[in-house]
């Protein structure tokens, strides 16, 4: 039987419950450097997220989903 993992996430940063809510804080900001760094930032983090998740797990679907 496989063990049940559950990935944590840091109460040091937010932690966005959708796209558009990550691009409504990020746009939010209101310096054009500040965008654009915060864009990078997102992207470098979900690319490296995603890479690590399909590195290391086998994914399917939760019922309902």
């Amino acid at each position: 039987m496989t063990k049940p993992i559950t990935l944590q996430t840091s109460n040091l940063f937010r932690t966005f419950e959708t796209q558009e809510e990550a691009a409504e804080f990020i746009n939010s900001h209101s310096l054009p450097e500040e965008r654009r760094l915060l864009w990078l930032g997102f992207a470098f983090g979900c690319n490296y997220a995603a890479n690590q998740v399909n590195k290391t797990f086998k994914l399917t679907y939760k019922k309902g989903k």
